[in-house]
């Protein structure tokens, strides 16, 4: 099964469209983890309203 499906993603990825589609997500997808990341208010314990 897992053959399967690499053999079909890596077929996906033989046109240009595809790749530039995937590195465009992953972009997008990496900047969203960073924002959550480096946002003070989501970080546990920093629930404190007096701050």
């Amino acid at each position: 099964m897992k053959r399967i499906i690499g053999a079909a993603v890596a077929n996906w990825l033989r046109k240009p469209e595809n790749r530039e589609k995937a590195k465009r997500t992953a972009k997008q997808f990496w900047s969203k983890y960073q924002n959550r990341k480096n946002t003070p208010g989501n970080k546990p314990g920093n629930n404190d309203p007096r701050k």
